[in-house]
């Protein structure tokens, strides 16, 4: 401890004396030596400087009782180390004691806060800070809460630019925040040129007083005052800010099925056939053009690793959604959040799975990364519509969705790793194997083994994460909590919908010939002849669409309820179907069409245990380039009355028909009529063996069964009749046997 002579003799200059603490000691019990506590500091010579010593008293009480706690902190540390020196690396050893003393004699001095609900709050701070405090506390000879007290600002406090220079200093260092990136120098030649330039102007308006340039010290200190995000968002822009300063996750426990929803790309680690099966192109009417002329740009890969898209659900663990796609775009992830939202069983059974697929909530918050699928305008704009929020992961951080990074483990090593062309986690992984050579599967056998594994196999797997339970009963066990409520199927075909744009007229609607319309919206809504609208389209569901007509939506349903049911890419391969069979014929019957559909969509589900699962992924763009190649001058009248010809024995016993025909027809048209009665195994063998027919239909990737129907009416071994001449032996709603119409001939029976 330094010390000096308080009183000095004139002539006499002060004296410092250097004295120990044993000594010290020793003058604290002497009785003939008083020591001034007041006179008691840690540093300069406050004589020497401009600064008021201002008493404890006369601080205000908030001041005071923060010197107190912090004394609470400097007793606690001093019980629990014993012995000085009071090191940041002695009080992080000793951290927890110190804290639990600290908020001990913060309780019993009462020198903490007290809440409402009567709670009990101690002021805390770090090892760094306590052993500031040590220091400052245990410097004194008589130590006193005085010397914890926050000290007043030092140095000279004095604005030294004015007003006009510091507002001409802020707008030319605003410029460091533009997307041009400019280094600090430059900034510093700015600051100089507009304030010359500035000054000349004041003087011109007769303004002569100092108007000084800034040090470039000053220029400097100035811009140290961005803080990293508005350093980021000015300079780098929006998204990368985003990218780097997301909120996350992290600390939230979501307790209800869609509160905090995970969504990311993972690219599978099994190579696959690049070329589709043969049968599903004729199911993928949008990729025959590509098919036919190949990729614009690039060499078709014989093999390829696909992108997985998967959503989970973080409170239980339960995969709600599921894409794949050659490369991460945007449709696909508005795919899956359709998915998320609506019942899949339609899915799981048609790919046989054991369980339904039945799991499905709103949308609470959405996790994904920083890819430029996840940035996507129409993305953000279908999380937002169905009433959900979305947070962006930190660019190289995995730990801010750290459930689908997890999930995509498992999927490798209990998914990809059991099948034939893996690629392992890396290149080094598997050193002599073939990887391409043994590649097995193409795109829709790929699709139906990685449907089965999240529907049949994870959620009935132990996860370690859930405690042991399976995903599951954790579905279910969550349901006391509530489920995030999913939108309506109006509200979020309006989100996620396909974006399609199409004239309205007094009809309503045509989509691929199909009509939307509404009786009791036309004509009043249609004054000016045709307008052009913005449409909705839910490909899996054509029951309904909605337009948006006068800043109102409008749905407008099915005119063809027979069509409702199956899916816009089946009624498109039943199109082409049509239009390849009849080029120069482009009127077809409705019940001609509907066959057409039946058929594929039986089709799809007796070949899909073969081929694999068909993707349901449509664009805006495949629809609007497939009615242009197939539905220019396209009619689809209604189905005339069909009636069908009758027998002499049918006559006499009191039915009706058009006239007597050969016997090999008639004959035929009684066959027909079996098959249409109770013949359902006949009819599906020849569904099976006719893939070609006329009379055969595409069907609905959708799962939902439907009845096939021949509209043939020649026999096995004459030629196949034409649709049209079919439909006028048949009738509309009428018994098997019995036949309307007027007798031809001269004659008539009574």
């Amino acid at each position: 401890m330094v010390v000096r002579d308080r009183f000095v003799g004139e002539g006499e200059q002060p004296r410092n004396w250097v004295l120990d603490d044993a000594f010290v000691s020793k003058l604290l019990l002497r009785q003939d030596v008083l020591i001034d506590a007041a006179e008691n500091f840690d540093g300069p010579d406050p004589s020497k400087t401009n600064k008021i010593i201002v008493q404890f008293e006369d601080r205000s009480a908030e001041d005071r009782r923060e010197a107190y706690q912090r004394e609470a902190w400097c007793l606690a540390a001093k019980s629990v180390l014993k012995v000085g020196p009071y090191t940041e690396q002695r009080i992080t050893l000793g951290y927890d004691q110190i804290k639990a003393a600290a908020y001990d004699r913060q309780r019993i001095g009462e020198i903490g806060t007290v809440g409402r609900n009567g709670k009990f709050t101690a002021r805390i701070w770090g090892p760094k800070s306590v052993s500031k405090f040590c220091a400052r506390y245990f410097a004194t000879c008589s130590p006193h809460p005085r010397a914890l007290l926050r000290q007043p600002p030092s140095g000279n406090t004095n604005r030294r630019l004015s007003c006009a220079q510091d507002a001409l200093l802020n707008d030319c260092c605003q410029r460091y925040l533009e997307p041009d990136q400019k280094a600090g120098s430059s900034i510093v030649k700015l600051v100089e040129r507009r304030f010359r330039e500035t000054h000349k102007e004041r003087q011109a308006a007769g303004n002569f007083s100092s108007f000084p340039t800034p040090h470039e010290n000053t220029i400097y200190r100035r811009l140290a005052r961005f803080s990293r995000l508005e350093l980021t968002v000015g300079r780098e822009g929006y998204r990368e800010a985003q990218k780097k300063f997301a909120p996350t996750h992290h600390g939230v426990r979501a307790l209800k099925p869609g509160e905090l929803i995970e969504i990311d790309f993972w690219k599978g680690d099994v190579f696959t056939f690049g070329k589709r099966a043969e049968f599903w192109d004729l199911l993928t009417p949008d990729l025959q053009k590509i098919l036919k002329h190949g990729p614009q740009k690039g060499k078709r890969a014989v093999r390829q690793r696909l992108w997985i898209c998967i959503a989970i659900d973080v409170a239980t663990r339960m995969p709600l959604g599921l894409g794949i796609a050659k490369n991460p775009n945007p449709r696909t992830v508005i795919d899956v959040l359709d998915q998320i939202m609506r019942d899949k069983s339609d899915f799981s059974s048609l790919a046989k799975c054991k369980m339904p697929w039945s799991q499905h909530c709103g949308l609470g918050t959405v996790v994904y990364d920083t890819g430029p699928e996840f940035f996507d305008e129409e993305v953000q704009t279908a999380i937002l519509a169905s009433g959900g929020s979305f947070i962006f992961g930190r660019a190289a951080v995995p730990m801010d969705k750290p459930f689908i990074e997890r999930f995509f483990g498992s999927l490798r090593t209990e998914f990809a790793d059991e099948l034939p062309g893996k690629t392992g986690f890396s290149p080094q992984c598997l050193v002599a194997y073939d990887k391409q050579g043994m590649a097995a599967f193409n795109t829709e056998e790929f699709r139906l083994l990685l449907l089965r594994h999240l529907v049949d196999y994870y959620p009935l797997r132990e996860h370690a994460g859930l405690k042991g339970q399976r995903p599951i009963d954790a579905w279910k066990e969550a349901q006391k909590y509530g489920v995030v409520r999913p939108p309506l199927p109006r509200d979020r075909r309006n989100a996620t919908g396909l974006k399609l744009t199409r004239v309205l007229s007094k009809e309503g609607i045509h989509i691929c010939g199909i009509p939307f319309n509404d009786a009791s919206l036309f004509p009043n809504a249609i004054r000016n002849g045709k307008t052009h609208v913005n449409v909705r389209l839910d490909p899996n569901d054509l029951r309904e669409i909605t337009i948006l007509l006068d800043d109102k939506r409008v749905h407008l349903a099915n005119q063809r309820p027979d069509l409702a049911h199956h899916s816009i890419r089946t009624l498109m391969a039943a199109i082409k179907k049509m239009t390849a069979a009849k080029p120069k014929d482009r009127i077809f019957y409705e019940y001609v069409l509907a066959e057409h559909a039946d058929w594929f969509a039986h089709k799809i589900k007796v070949g899909i245990q073969a081929r694999g699962l068909p993707s349901n992924e449509m664009t805006a763009e495949e629809i609007d380039w497939f009615e242009k190649s197939f539905c220019l001058k396209l009619q689809i009248t209604k189905t005339p009355r069909p009636t069908l010809s009758a027998d002499m024995e049918t006559l006499l016993s009191g039915g009706q028909g058009p006239g007597i025909f050969g016997a090999h027809e008639i004959a035929a048209e009684k066959a027909t009529a079996a098959l249409d009665t109770g013949a359902g195994d006949h009819a599906e063998a020849m569904a099976l063996s006719d893939p070609v027919s006329n009379t055969s239909t595409p069907a609905a990737c959708s799962g939902v069964e439907t009845s096939w129907k021949s509209s043939s009416a020649a026999p096995r071994d004459q030629p196949d009749v034409a649709a049209s001449d079919v439909s006028s032996r048949r009738t509309e709603g009428s018994a098997p046997g019995r036949f309307t119409g007027e007798p031809k001939g001269k004659g008539s029976f009574t």
